[in-house]
C-alpha cells in the first residue's frame, strides 16, 4: 500500500506541473474567459480565402481541392486541406484538450512541449519547468499568435518534442524513443507549415552529425547506427499518414511562385526554381537586430508609433515631439516587424553559463544550431552563406521571411542554458574553481547590456539609410521651394533627425538597463548559492519568478488584453456590403469579381463572397503571378487612375476593352467603392467562347506577349510545341451554343451545341495536375491557351462537357494516408495490449 502511495506522489510534481502550465496559459489569454477572441490577420486571411470551399463542404458533405474563389481558381490544398484520413489529426485536436485553439491551446503545447524535452535530457522536474517557461514565453512565439500565424506556432510547439525523442533513442531506449519520435514528428507535420518542419530538419541533422562524432571518439558507432536506423524508420512512418499533403504542396510547388518560372530570365539574373531572392529575403534579420535575445527594444522594438511609448518621448524637444511620435520605433532593415525576437535577459545569461560550464554531448551541436540559426536569419545581410544556401540547399529556395529561422535559436538558447544551469547547481564547485567563466558570463551579458545603457551612440545609428534617404529628400526639396528660409529649414531637418533618434535612444535605454538589472539578480542569487548564503531551493523559485516577470513583461507589449475584441464583432469586415449585395442580384456562376479600392491581390473579403481576380497567398500560381506583374497590376493602376479623373461610363468601357486579360478571366464587375454599385464591364467575355483560329507560339513568353495585342475572341494563343494537336486548327467562321449548367468548385458542367469540331476556351484556370474534361461521360484532353487558361477541342453535336477536378496525388494520398493510420493505430493497441499482459 506504501509503494502504491509513494508512486503516486512521485507524480504529483509532473501533474501539478500540467496543471499551472494550464493556469498560466488561460491566466495570459484571461480574455478568452470573457467570451472574447483575439483579432489575427493571417486567420482573417485564412477564413476570407477557404469560405467557398466551407460552404460547399457544410451543403454537399463533400471536400473541394480546387476554389475559384482566389485567383480566378488555384489548387485548394493549402487553403482547407482534407486530413480526415489522417490519424495525427486526430491526436492533435485530443493533446489540445478542449482549449481554445487559437490562443490556449498554443500556449499550452509550448510549455508541455519544451518540458518533456528537457525531462528528456534527464533533467529535473524544476529546472524542466522553469525551462519550459523561458521557452513558451519567448516573445517571437507570442507574436505570431497575434499575427495569426496559426499553424507555425503548433509546428513549433512540437519542435521540442521530436527532438525529445531523438534524444530519448539515443539516451536511453531505442523503441520507446522511436515510437515517441513518429508521434511526435507525425503531429508536428500534420500541422502542415512545412517551412518550420524544414528547420527542424536542419537542426535535426546538425544535432545526428554531432552524435556520430561522438560516437567515432567513444567507439560506439554500432549503438549510433542502430538507434539511427530506428529514428530514420520512425520518420517514414511519420510521414506516412501525412503523405496526401506532403504529395499534393510537392506537386502544386512546381506550378506555383514557389516553383521554377517558366519566362525566359531577366538580364543579369540568376533562373532557378523557386521564390525570387529579393522576395525570399525581404524579412531578413539586420545583425544588430541579433541582440534583442537579450535587450528586445535594440531596433526598436515593433513597427509602431513611437507616440504609444510616452517616455521615449520624455527628453525630446517639443518643437518635435508629434513629428517624432508619428514615427516607427522600429528602424530596423525590414518593411515592418510585429516585435523582436526575445530569448529572456536571464536566459542569455544562463546559456553564456552554459557555453562555458557544460561538457555534456549535447553542447556543440546546440551551439552550432544557434550560430546557423543566426547565420540563416541574417539572409541578405550575409550573402556568401545566404546565397549558397539559397542555390544549392534542397527546398530552401521556397522558403521566404528568413528571419523565421531563429525559431531554432530559440529552442537552442534555453536548452543550453539550463543544461548550464543544472551543472553550476549540482556542482558549484565549478564557479569556486574557475569564477573567471562566472564573471566572463556576466560580462558578456550583463557588461554588453550596461555598455549599451551607457554608449547607445557607439553600437547603433537608430535611424536606417531607407529613412535617412528620405529625410534628406524632403529637406532638399522644401529648401527648393523656399531658398531664402534654407538655413531654417536645414536647422528644422537636422532638429528633427536628432530627436527621432534621442527617442529611439530612449527606447534602448530603458530596455539596456532593464536587462542589466534582470541579469544582476539572476547572477548575485548564484553567486550567493555558490558561496552558501542562498539554499538551492530559492535560487530555482527565484529564478523561475524572475523569468516569468522578464518575459511577461515584454510578452504585453506585443500581445495584451487590448488585442482582444468581443466575439460579436469578429468577422464584421466580411459583412455585405452595398457593393456585395448589387452583385449577388444579378452575378451568375462564373462571373467574376475585380475589387480596386484596396490592393486586389492582398484581400480577402471579395474572395469570401464572390469569384475573385486577386486574392492573398504565399503560394499563388505561377503563371497566375506572371499575369498579375505583366498586366493586372497596371489595369489596377489604369482603372484608379480613370475614377480619380471621374471619367465617364463610356470611357471606362472603352479602357477596359483594352484590358485583354482582364476580360478573358471574365471579370464582369469592378468595385470601386464598398458602398456604390459595382461598375458593370461589358467587355468580360464570359465563361466561355469560341474561336475560330489559334495563335501559334512556341514559348511562354510569346504567348504572354501576345495577350497585348492578338484578339482574344477570334484566336486562341497557343503553345504548339506543348499542344501539337491543336497547331492546325482554323475554321472560316464559329457557330453554336455553349452555357453553363452546374457549377461547383471541383466540378463544372456544360451544355453545347455545334455543326462542326470548334475549339472552346474557358475563363477557368488550366493546371495540369488533376483538371479532366469528358464529353459525355468520355475522356478528351484540356489543352492550355491564352497562357492560362482551358481550351477544349469539342465534337460536333449536342453534347454535355464536365470538368472535374481529381488529382491522383490526393485520391492515392488518402488511401496511403488511411492505410498507414490504421497500421499504426493497431500497432500502438497492440503494443498497450503485450505491456499490459506482460504486467
Amino acid at each position: 500500500m506504501h509503494t502504491m502511495i509513494d508512486k503516486l506522489k512521485s507524480f504529483f510534481p509532473y501533474i501539478g506541473t500540467v496543471l499551472l502550465f494550464i493556469v498560466l496559459s488561460f491566466a495570459y489569454f484571461s480574455p478568452v474567459l470573457k467570451n472574447k477572441t483575439l483579432l489575427q490577420m493571417d486567420d482573417s486571411h485564412a477564413i476570407g480565402m477557404a469560405q467557398e470551399l466551407k460552404e460547399f463542404e457544410k451543403e454537399t458533405g463533400n471536400k473541394s481541392q480546387w476554389t475559384n474563389s482566389a485567383f480566378s481558381g488555384m489548387p485548394a490544398y493549402q487553403i482547407k486541406g482534407d486530413s480526415s484520413k489522417n490519424i495525427f489529426s486526430y491526436i492533435n485536436r485530443t493533446s489540445r484538450l478542449g482549449m481554445p485553439y487559437h490562443t490556449v491551446a498554443i500556449l499550452f503545447l509550448y510549455l508541455l512541449g519544451f518540458y518533456v524535452f528537457l525531462l528528456s535530457l534527464k533533467m529535473d522536474w524544476r529546472f524542466s519547468l522553469i525551462g519550459a517557461l523561458a521557452f513558451g514565453f519567448g516573445s517571437y512565439n507570442l507574436i505570431i499568435i497575434v499575427a495569426g500565424h496559426i499553424t507555425q506556432a503548433y509546428t513549433i510547439a512540437l519542435m521540442a518534442p521530436v527532438i525529445a525523442g531523438i534524444i530519448y533513442t539515443y539516451n536511453r531506449n531505442i523503441w520507446v524513443g522511436g515510437l515517441f519520435t513518429t508521434i511526435a514528428l507525425g503531429v508536428q507535420i500534420a500541422y502542415n507549415h512545412i517551412q518550420i518542419t524544414y528547420y527542424l530538419a536542419l537542426l535535426v541533422m546538425i544535432l545526428v552529425v554531432s552524435r556520430l562524432v561522438y560516437a567515432i571518439l567513444h567507439k560506439t558507432l554500432h549503438q549510433f547506427a542502430k538507434a539511427t536506423g530506428v529514428l530514420a524508420a520512425a520518420a517514414l512512418v511519420a510521414v506516412l499518414p501525412n503523405i496526401t499533403n506532403l504529395w499534393t504542396t510537392y506537386e502544386y510547388g512546381k506550378y506555383s511562385i514557389r516553383g521554377k518560372s517558366e519566362l525566359a530570365a531577366e538580364d543579369g539574373k540568376k533562373q532557378h526554381s523557386g521564390l525570387d531572392k529579393d522576395y525570399a529575403h525581404a524579412w531578413s534579420l539586420e545583425p544588430q537586430g541579433t541582440w534583442t535575445l537579450m535587450v528586445p527594444n535594440v531596433v526598436g522594438g515593433a513597427s509602431e508609433a513611437i507616440s504609444n511609448n510616452r517616455a521615449a518621448l520624455n527628453n525630446v524637444d517639443s518643437r518635435f515631439k508629434e513629428a517624432v511620435g508619428g514615427q516607427s520605433q522600429y528602424w530596423g532593415g525590414r518593411p515592418f516587424t510585429s516585435g523582436p525576437v526575445y530569448a529572456g535577459a536571464v536566459v542569455c545569461f544562463l546559456f553564456m553559463l552554459g557555453m562555458f560550464f557544460y561538457r555534456g554531448p549535447d553542447k556543440w551541436w546546440l551551439v552550432v544550431a544557434t550560430v546557423f540559426s543566426i547565420f540563416l536569419a541574417w539572409g541578405r545581410h550575409f550573402p556568401a552563406f545566404t546565397d549558397f544556401m539559397f542555390y544549392n540547399f534542397p527546398l530552401y529556395n521556397k522558403f521566404r521571411t528568413v528571419e523565421m529561422a531563429m525559431v531554432i535559436a530559440s529552442l537552442t538558447i534555453p536548452t543550453l542554458g539550463f543544461l548550464g544551469l543544472r551543472e553550476v547547481f549540482t556542482k558549484p564547485q565549478l564557479i569556486r574553481e574557475a569564477n573567471w567563466k562566472f564573471f566572463a558570463a556576466f560580462g558578456l551579458t550583463g557588461g554588453i547590456s550596461l555598455l549599451f545603457y551607457l554608449f547607445p551612440h557607439a553600437f547603433f545609428s537608430f535611424i536606417n539609410d531607407t529613412e535617412l534617404s528620405a529625410i534628406v529628400q524632403q529637406k532638399q526639396q522644401a529648401i527648393q521651394q523656399n531658398a531664402a528660409q534654407a538655413s531654417q529649414i536645414s536647422a528644422y531637418f537636422d532638429g528633427f533627425l536628432a530627436n527621432l533618434k534621442l527617442a529611439r535612444v530612449n527606447l534602448l535605454k530603458m530596455d539596456a538597463i532593464r536587462s542589466f538589472i534582470f541579469i544582476l539578480i539572476a547572477s548575485a542569487s548564484l553567486w550567493f548559492f555558490v558561496v552558501n548564503k542562498l539554499s538551492g531551493k530559492y535560487l530555482i523559485w527565484g529564478l523561475g519568478l524572475l523569468i516569468i516577470i522578464d518575459h511577461w513583461g515584454v510578452d504585453k507589449r506585443y500581445l495584451n488584453n487590448d488585442d482582444f475584441q468581443s466575439k460579436r464583432k469578429v468577422g464584421q469586415e466580411f459583412v455585405l456590403s452595398a457593393s456585395d449585395k448589387a452583385i449577388n442580384q444579378q452575378k451568375k456562376d462564373g462571373e467574376r469579381v475585380f475589387s480596386i479600392y484596396r490592393d486586389p491581390f492582398k484581400e480577402v473579403v471579395t474572395s469570401y463572397h464572390h469569384e475573385s481576380i486577386g486574392g492573398y497567398h504565399g503560394a499563388k500560381l505561377r503563371r497566375y503571378q506572371d499575369l498579375i506583374d505583366r498586366y493586372l497590376m497596371n489595369d489596377w493602376r489604369s482603372l484608379l487612375s480613370l475614377l480619380q479623373q471621374q471619367s465617364d461610363q463610356e470611357s471606362l468601357q472603352d479602357q477596359l476593352g483594352e484590358m485583354h486579360v482582364l476580360n478573358m478571366l471574365n471579370a464582369k464587375y469592378i468595385v470601386y467603392s464598398p458602398n456604390a454599385a459595382p461598375i458593370v464591364n461589358a467587355n468580360a467575355m464570359g465563361d466561355a467562347w469560341f474561336v475560330k483560329d489559334i495563335y501559334p507560339v512556341q514559348a511562354p513568353d510569346g504567348a504572354i506577349d501576345a495577350l497585348s495585342y492578338v484578339p482574344l475572341d477570334q484566336k486562341a494563343i497557343v503553345n504548339v510545341e506543348e499542344f501539337k494537336d491543336l497547331e492546325s486548327y482554323s475554321i472560316d467562321s464559329v457557330a453554336g451554343s455553349l452555357e453553363m449548367k452546374r457549377y461547383e468548385p471541383n466540378h463544372i458542367v456544360y451544355d453545347y451545341s455545334i455543326g462542326q469540331e470548334q475549339l472552346a476556351v474557358f475563363s477557368q484556370i488550366y493546371y495540369p495536375k488533376g483538371w479532366n474534361a469528358y464529353v459525355d461521360g468520355e475522356k478528351i484532353s484540356i489543352n492550355r491557351a491564352n497562357y492560362i487558361l482551358r481550351a477544349v477541342l469539342l465534337p460536333k453535336g449536342k453534347h454535355q462537357l464536365e470538368f472535374k477536378f481529381e488529382p491522383l496525388s490526393y485520391q492515392i494520398g488518402q488511401l496511403i494516408s488511411m492505410i498507414s493510420s490504421l497500421l499504426i493505430l493497431a500497432l500502438v493497441l497492440f503494443a498497450a495490449y503485450r505491456l499490459l499482459k506482460r504486467k
